[in-house]
């Protein structure tokens, strides 16, 4: 007599071991080691960065509000037709 492949939801939990904090743990202790790992940048590169990353907000915020601008006044005066 062959076996029934497909199991039940509560059988799948049921095999499912306890959560506990030792796996956590040591989560955590691996996350704190590969964050060791990583090569953070020097206070002078963090500062360039942003800057530059502010710089870009701001050229791509005025490109959006000129395009915004001028197609606002395309499609006015497409439908007042004046």
């Amino acid at each position: 007599m062959a076996t029934n492949p497909l199991r039940t939801a509560e059988q799948i939990v049921a095999k499912r071991p306890a959560p506990s904090w030792k796996g956590f743990v040591e989560y955590l202790k691996g996350v704190r080691e590969e964050l060791k790992k990583a090569v953070w940048p020097t206070r002078e590169e963090l500062i360039r960065l942003t800057q530059i990353v502010l710089l870009l907000i701001a050229v791509v915020g005025v490109y959006c509000g000129a395009i915004d601008s001028i197609l606002g006044v395309l499609v006015s005066r497409v439908f007042n037709k004046n």
